[in-house]
């Protein structure tokens, strides 16, 4: 059966699978290659240390949609984890139905998608059957089967094939006879029963493989190893577009991460957010370039001491980013954190390296054969974990002499 659509479509349904052909102007890309705009792990309705990133993932989402535009995308893939959590605030929900409009309806690229371990599988298939008639294609959930979807450029078809994450309990339960422990047994059984296709094949997933860098972000798949994924699984794939760990990366010549767009986590702070567009050629080569995104609010560390921060503020076109403050002072102070807070708005957390009173409980120190100032030079010592300056021990006795001209009696 053929369907013309009106966003300059048509789409056979059969057998094998979901077939749209783009009629009209072709986009100008390289040789007239399929251009794939791949990104991941959304976390759509994300909050971190209380703060709802609301307006930080609809600017980047906004800007993922100006550069599908701009780079005259042909298939935007997304590979899993679009919502942060299986039930996803209103708002979320809002900021996705925005996004998808905007690409299928107002630029009129297919969409490819299939759920992570974040969202529910079933919600997220809500209506699956009948969107896929507008060019969007939701990988449905295990157990249910896996549904390649061909889109055609000029040198032929090219097939994708979305997969669900693959849960080994769940398909277990999904699948009679299947003996499987493992995401990677998981992973195995389900891509040996792919249905072949003739030409290019790209692979969309949801999975830690192995040689992957993590953060601390991202959900654990499982307790202990049972959860990594041997990427030579996908080794019959042209091109295999994952989703689950949150730094971009390349895991072998056709494997690879296409991050978080935000950062999510203070172990993120280094990274440098990005979509990939890949240029598919006819023979199955591709061309790779990153776009880097640009976010409301960078997510980063500042380190020094409070002072020094604090006079830095002023002249800081950036201090209304989500920021860790980490002080470098080794005495006391006192209202730091609203001083901070004052002079950064989005400060999110607060540490203190060189000052650890917590370890004053720790062992103790011997003050029966020491003189008050070996007492306190030994305290010093043991919180910081560095000598007392001369500066510093100079007014240690001048505190100590003017304490016993007032005192009497007592320690002093």
């Amino acid at each position: 059966m053929v369907r013309r659509l009106c966003c300059g479509f048509s789409i056979r349904i059969g057998s094998t699978g979901v077939f749209f052909k783009r009629h009209g102007r072709r986009f100008s890309s390289q040789g007239g290659s399929m251009r794939i705009l791949h990104l991941a792990d959304l976390h759509l309705g994300k909050i971190i240390h209380d703060v709802q990133l609301t307006d930080d993932q609809s600017h980047i989402l906004d800007q993922i949609v100006t550069i599908a535009r701009d780079v005259r995308a042909e298939v935007v893939c997304i590979s899993g984890d679009l919502y942060d959590r299986s039930v996803p605030p209103v708002s979320a929900t809002v900021a996705m139905d925005d996004f998808l409009t905007a690409l299928l309806a107002d630029l009129g690229i297919p969409v490819i998608l299939t759920p992570g371990n974040h969202d529910s599988a079933e919600r997220l298939s809500f209506a699956g059957r009948l969107v896929r008639s507008r060019g969007l294609y939701i990988a449905p959930a295990i157990g249910q089967g896996v549904s390649p979807v061909v889109l055609e450029d000029r040198h032929g078809p090219v097939t994708f094939y979305p997969l669900p994450y693959l849960d080994p309990l769940q398909l277990r339960r999904s699948v009679d006879d299947l003996e499987m422990a493992s995401f990677d047994q998981a992973f195995a059984a389900v891509i040996a029963a792919l249905p072949s296709a003739a030409g290019r094949t790209v692979c969309l997933a949801h999975c830690y493989t192995q040689g992957g860098i993590t953060s601390e972000s991202e959900r654990p798949l499982s307790i202990g190893g049972s959860s990594l994924v041997d990427p030579s699984h996908f080794r019959s794939f042209h091109l295999t577009l994952l989703g689950h760990l949150h730094r971009p990366q390349k895991i072998s010549d056709t494997v690879f991460y296409a991050g978080s767009p935000l950062k999510y986590s203070f172990s993120e702070s280094d990274h440098r957010k990005e979509v990939a567009l890949y240029d598919l050629a006819a023979d199955g080569s591709f061309t790779r370039e990153v776009i880097t995104l640009r976010p409301l609010r960078d997510l980063r560390i500042i380190r020094g001491e409070l002072a020094d921060l604090l006079a830095q503020a002023d002249n800081d076109p950036a201090r209304q980013d989500y920021l860790w403050a980490e002080l470098t002072d080794r005495g006391a102070l006192f209202d730091y954190a609203a001083a901070l807070r004052a002079a950064y708005p989005n400060l999110l957390n607060i540490t203190r390296s060189a000052w650890n009173p917590d370890r004053a409980g720790e062992g103790g120190i011997e003050i029966r054969s020491k003189s008050d100032q070996q007492i306190i030079a030994s305290f010093f010592r043991h919180v910081t974990g560095s000598e007392l300056s001369q500066d510093e021990e100079q007014l240690v006795l001048a505190t100590l002499d003017a304490l016993r001209a007032d005192q009497t009696g007592g320690l002093l």
